[in-house]
């Protein structure tokens, strides 16, 4: 999904999209350098958490160029960013495009790069890995700024070209993680792009190719589709090709891996085994190897790394026992000599992941207590690079708890070791509070203790489970944690409130939770929620429709955007007129009762804000305006919410003519809106039909005397005020003395705030002696 809204990124956060905002800002591979907001695309991020297929994206990007797309390329340049950790090499601009191994002979190369600095714009540069580029530390300073005649560090250079110093009209493309290195300077990006994983279409075919000709070729999707926990684990595409591989080498009346910690254990224990035939050797081997790579494994998690130095690898036999196991994986060293060197990497983060957990869970090396230390979760703010011990984590609890650990044979006292370390956590663990934790802790804490599969914590955590669940992005995986955790819930009378918005949730993963009986309550954008009708309808699913609707909730609403007021618009014309309005049922309207589609948000509606700005303020304001009769049960009415919407004095006008209908009416707010004396005069003639408002803000408009006395005039009639707000307008001294007449004969209003720069300062300290009422701050 591209993202929006690019000077957040500063802010090291990435927008999330609901299901509607997905499918439109979705886009294929070959749009993927198309400008955006009318603005070239010249710096691209393509983010996507370890495992979700960053590498094979770019090498069919660059597969499909070769085979004549992207014409608008003449010249790609694609680097692994763990080639080019040579310390103390330097490069020209020249020699990093063209390798000595590849580039063209002699006046050739001289030729064609001439052409590439007359021809920028035709040149596209790929650096893969990003998080593997070790020398970041002040990544942009000092950027490389000659084509021709310095040499440079390849931080430099990669500084210049990021900047624009180099090749100003190329474009370059950078895959990485979110929320690593390359997160501080999304800021600086054009266009940003994630890959969000497979959908179950794709997973369906992924396994179709996968297992096309073998016994599988019919029953392995069917098998995982039946497996709720690995089916959600399959969105990740590196797991649904561990699954597959595992399901092509275990016998078929085994049971299939229920937790993350399982799957992998098993994956492993096969790998090593495929490579190493023997099982006295492997034995051996594995006993003495598997702690050594996962002390490696744990350092490198401790320093945001999966490559090796060469120190790391002296011993011969490690080296090819971690490479015929395809726990390493080799790659080449880019020397601007031409001189051919390799290093060594885990060969997947995830892999890395289980073996730093296997290491510090089994060893002595960490004790109980540094072992609790790397559990803590209440993190006043989450930070950065912090994603490399939260799956480390998971493999932890899983491996505390298995009742046989794996490779527990490799570690000497091992089984000391465990059980003092899995006492020490389970006290850690319950002596947590859950509703200490944000949302994304709290799911962590849910993927945990999952992975641990004690029944102690499970029941445990289900009774600390906070009864208002947000804030927290949700993937496939997630939903199911949540799921099992809410489900187990059922013996209890314990009801929950979950805030889906901006969560990222899919249509099956909204389906699924809404559907729980402990679930009372949930919120989720509007059009999230109007798309799960639509579909419960369309299948017939008539009590879990009736359910949906009685159970969403939108109060407070924000309307943020315009999508956000006409979704609102949408939702009340389905409460109006019973039904919904694009819906080709598959299911009979007439077979609904006439009350499914009561929505009970509408009239739970009692605080609307209208946040959109300056810029779409009054556009969107006239789509709200025309609603508003149907949300008479609105207590507070924000017009401002610090975002100086500007609607001026027509839409003032506009909004008198609906006030009547807004009979509950107890707060308005209609603070730095540009509304002026005609604005004021028109809401000051229905204003009285607000028989419950308590406060009216104008703070901040441009309404003169004309507009304060026809204020002043209704103050009478409005026998619930308490609070009026008219400072910083354009009143004097003149609209001062009519509004302070009329309060006179208003005892039931307790203050007025009425400084103006245009009141002389000794008329209004006159009038506050005579009334203390009136507030001059």
């Amino acid at each position: 999904k591209p993202g929006k809204h690019g000077n957040k990124y500063l802010e090291k956060e990435l927008v999330i999209c609901d299901i509607a905002e997905t499918r439109k800002f979705a886009i294929q591979r070959n749009e993927l350098f198309e400008d955006t907001d009318q603005k070239p695309a010249k710096v691209i991020a393509l983010l996507g958490k370890a495992g979700m297929g960053k590498s094979t994206f770019i090498q069919k990007l660059c597969q499909d160029w070769a085979n004549g797309d992207y014409q608008r390329f003449e010249f790609v340049f694609s680097f692994e960013s763990k080639r080019l950790n040579v310390p103390g090499e330097t490069f020209s601009l020249r020699s990093l495009l063209f390798d000595p191994l590849t580039s063209p002979p002699g006046t050739n190369a001289h030729k064609v790069f001439r052409y590439i600095l007359d021809n920028p714009q035709k040149v596209l540069i790929i650096f893969d890995g990003f998080d593997d580029f070790q020398d970041s530390e002040g990544l942009l300073h000092n950027p490389a700024t000659s084509h021709t005649k310095a040499t440079y560090s390849i931080k430099q250079l990669f500084s210049g070209l990021f900047q624009k110093k180099l090749l100003a009209g190329s474009t370059l493309l950078i895959a990485a993680r979110p929320k690593e290195v390359l997160n501080q300077f999304l800021g600086k990006v054009n266009k940003i792009v994630e890959l969000c994983g497979f959908s179950e279409e794709e997973i369906e075919l992924y396994m179709a190719r996968y297992f096309n000709g073998t016994s599988y070729s019919d029953g392995g999707w069917k098998t995982v589709k039946n497996n709720r926990f690995l089916f959600s684990l399959c969105y990740n595409p590196l797991i649904c090709r561990f699954v597959c591989f595992l399901l092509e080498h275990v016998d078929e009346n085994q049971s299939l891996p229920s937790t993350l910690t399982h799957l992998y254990q098993q994956v492993l224990h096969y790998k090593l085994h495929m490579n190493l035939p023997e099982a006295d050797t492997s034995k051996k081997q594995q006993q003495q190897h598997i702690p050594k790579l996962g002390a490696l494994a744990w350092a490198g998690v401790k320093n945001h790394t999966c490559l090796l130095n060469q120190e790391d690898l002296a011993s011969t036999e490690l080296r090819e026992f971690g490479l015929s196991g395809g726990v390493f994986i080799p790659f080449s060293l880019r020397h601007s000599n031409g001189e051919e060197q390799f290093g060594h990497g885990f060969a997947h983060l995830l892999m890395q992941n289980f073996l730093a957990a296997l290491y510090i869970t089994m060893s002595k090396q960490l004790t109980d207590k540094g072992l609790v230390n790397q559990m803590v979760l209440q993190q006043k703010k989450k930070k950065p690079q912090s994603e490399w011990l939260d799956v480390t984590r998971w493999f932890m609890m899983g491996l505390l708890f298995q009742k046989i650990p794996p490779f527990l044979d490799s570690f000497p006292d091992g089984t000391v070791n465990t059980m003092a370390k899995r006492n020490a956590m389970e006290d850690y663990l319950k002596k947590m509070n859950p509703s200490d934790l944000n949302g994304n802790r709290l799911l962590e804490l849910c993927h945990c203790v999952y992975e641990s599969q004690n029944m102690k914590l499970i029941k445990d955590l289900v009774q600390k489970l906070p009864e208002k669940i947000s804030g927290a992005q949700l993937t496939p995986p997630d939903v199911f944690f949540l799921h099992y955790f809410l489900k187990k819930v059922k013996e209890t009378t314990k009801t929950f409130s979950v805030d889906l918005q901006e969560s990222g949730i899919n249509l099956c993963g909204l389906k699924e939770l809404v559907g729980l009986k402990c679930v009372t309550s949930f919120r989720a954008s509007i059009s999230d929620t109007i798309s799960l009708w639509e579909h419960l309808q369309h299948t017939g699913e008539k009590e879990l429709l009736k359910k949906a609707v009685a159970k969403f909730t939108i109060n407070p609403f924000k309307a943020k955007r315009i999508t956000d007021v006409e979704n609102l618009a949408l939702l009340v014309q389905i409460y109006r007129q019973k039904k919904l309005i694009h819906c080709d049922s598959g299911d009979p309207e007439s077979n609904l009762d006439e009350d499914t589609f009561h929505i009970p948000a509408v009239e739970n509606l009692h605080d609307l804000e209208f946040a959109l700005g300056p810029q779409n303020g009054s556009l969107g304001f006239l789509g709200l305006v025309e609603i508003l009769p149907s949300l008479q049960w609105l207590k507070h009415l924000d017009l401002e919410s610090l975002t100086d919407n500007k609607i001026g004095d027509m839409e003032a006008e506009k909004l008198a003519e609906v006030l009547p209908a807004l009979s509950s009416l107890e707060t308005l707010n209609l603070s730095q809106n540009c509304i002026g004396d005609k604005g004021a005069e028109k809401l000051a003639q229905a204003l009285p039909s607000l028989m419950s408002l308590r406060s009216l803000s104008l703070y901040s408009n441009l309404i003169g005397d004309s507009g304060a006395e026809n204020v002043a005039k209704v103050l009478p009639e409005m026998k619930s005020l308490m609070d009026l707000n008219v400072k910083y307008n354009k009143i004097t001294d003149v609209g001062a003395l009519k509004l302070s007449e009329s309060l006179k004969g208003c005892p039931w209003i307790k203050s007025i705030a009425m400084w103006n720069e245009s009141i002389p300062h000794g008329v209004l300290e006159h009038l506050k002696q005579q009334d203390s009422r009136i507030n001059t701050l």
